[in-house]
């Protein structure tokens, strides 16, 4: 639109008027320009027309990352200034471009009749070098753009724009929650952190909160600190404003409110406490650490409970057995990823007893294999899936079969393989003992059970007198 346009087209058309009904503005096309050519003037701002004559180097780069802005400049005194239709900007996740800037406009009509003036404008400095804004709703939308389009240093300098201690619009709250919203592809940028600190300081006396966790946010940008861009690092005054209102104490309610891991509240206590000691003139300032994690004992755990099964405690165990199993012969790489997936789910149903046996002791065994690159991974991927079950490490005749082979993998291909000998197998049950079945063809899961138990119970005994001449 801010091209130089024809006076007619090739039928002897004219170009007249350009309407835009959403931001409720008009533009005609009259002569106007020095040399008689046809320029779009505003219909609602007198003097005002688009233009392409601004565009400069300096001018380009305020440009960047508005990609829906008109570039509108004045008769009078040739002065620039921006036009920016109110639309909520979303930056959508691109797997193939992780830091991508591209914007995708969330043209609501519903929401550009909510807000006060559906466009904003941004009058440009006469040195092309920053915007000027005139409303709050003016500069939150502009720290949006600036903060999605990952330009951090403009978003930190942008951000005291936005400071007030006064109740502020629903327009402006919506901006101000838009900066946190799910549309948006996640920023874990330590300079990311720092713009986000930066806005909550700047509305530390606003009644309205940002999206965030202020102590989450803190403790990510502490944790990041050295690889913070200097231009938007807090102050120290800055930091101990807001770390005053962070959660830095395990017993404070807004720990577990918020789901904040204690590494990140001590993080927090132990930044402030520097702080102080800084601005106070100490050498020294006392830290809190956490408690050390017990020791997790999965890559050396056994349980011993298979030496206690008899044949009458094992006939009992397998009258009680039953699981859902699907069986397959070789796991590709995105059946693995899907199957970790499921177990590191806080709501993962798959345990050993109701499935994942089957599945671990065929990768063991060696009758299912898994596949990454080449070759057969199947052991190494059980011994990394066994942990993961919520009842690894419970005591029970299962477990103890599975972490056996774990410890020894060098029995997984001499145990015997499971082999579904029912004679109608199409469900995917699979049971311990069933009834009526004489020669357990039909439950071929009871079968497997007792010819490993048999075999691991074999290696526990001494050898024979012909064994060992066999060995000889």
């Amino acid at each position: 639109l801010g091209l130089r346009l024809p006076a007619a087209a090739a039928d002897g058309s004219t170009l007249a008027l350009v309407e835009l009904p959403r931001l409720k503005l008009s533009f005609a096309a009259r002569k106007g320009g020095p040399e008689g050519e046809v320029r779009l003037y505003s219909l609602d701002h007198a003097g005002i027309f688009l233009t392409n004559g601004g565009r400069q180097e300096s001018t380009l780069a305020l440009l960047e990352g508005i990609p829906h802005a008109l570039l509108l400049e004045h008769a009078s005194d040739a002065g620039l200034q921006l036009l920016v239709p109110a639309h909520l900007p979303a930056r959508p996740l691109v797997a193939a471009a992780p830091f991508s800037t591209d914007l995708v406009l969330e043209r609501s009509d519903a929401w550009l009749e909510s807000v006060d003036n559906p466009y904003y404008v941004y009058k440009i400095h006469v040195s092309l070098a920053f915007l000027s804004t005139t409303t709050l709703a003016s500069a939150l939308y502009l720290l949006l753009l600036r903060f999605l389009h990952r330009d951090y240093a403009a978003c930190a300098a942008l951000a005291d724009t936005v400071s007030t201690d006064t109740a502020i619009s629903d327009e402006e709250l919506r901006l101000l929650q838009h900066l946190g919203a799910d549309c948006h592809d996640p920023d874990h940028h330590p300079d990311a952190h720092a713009c986000r600190l930066k806005i909550s300081h700047a509305l530390l006396d606003c009644p309205a909160r940002p999206p965030w966790s202020l102590t989450r946010e803190m403790a990510h940008y502490e944790a990041k600190l050295g690889n913070t861009s200097a231009e938007c690092r807090l102050t120290a005054a800055e930091e101990l404003a807001l770390l005053n209102r962070c959660v830095v104490d395990a017993v404070d309610p807004r720990m577990h409110e918020e789901g904040l891991p204690l590494h990140a509240v001590l993080l927090c206590r132990n930044r402030r406490a520097q702080l102080r000691a800084e601005l106070a003139g100490a050498s020294a300032c006392a830290v809190h650490v956490p408690s050390p994690p017990e020791r997790s004992q999965w890559a050396t755990h056994w349980d011993p409970t298979l030496l206690q099964f008899d044949t009458p405690k094992l006939h009992r165990f397998l009258e009680e057995l039953q699981m859902r199993w699907n069986p397959a012969r070789v796991l590709m790489l995105d059946d693995i990823l899907n199957l970790a997936k499921a177990l590191n789910s806080p709501r993962a149903g798959t345990t050993i007893e109701n499935g994942g046996f089957l599945t671990l002791f065929t990768l063991f065994q060696g009758s299912m294999q898994a596949r990454v690159v080449e070759g057969n991974c199947g052991p190494e991927l059980a011994r990394l899936l066994l942990p993961l079950h919520r009842d690894a490490f419970e005591p029970g005749l299962l477990q103890s079969i599975l972490h056996t082979a774990a410890r020894r993998p060098a029995l997984g291909p001499f145990l015997p393989p499971f082999t579904d000998t029912r004679r109608h197998n199409r469900r995917e049950v699979f049971v311990g003992v069933a009834p009526g079945d004489a020669d357990g063809t039909e439950a071929p899961l009871g079968t497997l059970i007792k010819n490993v138990v048999h075999e691991l119970l074999a290696l526990t005994r001494p050898p024979t007198d012909a064994v060992r001449i066999a060995v000889q």
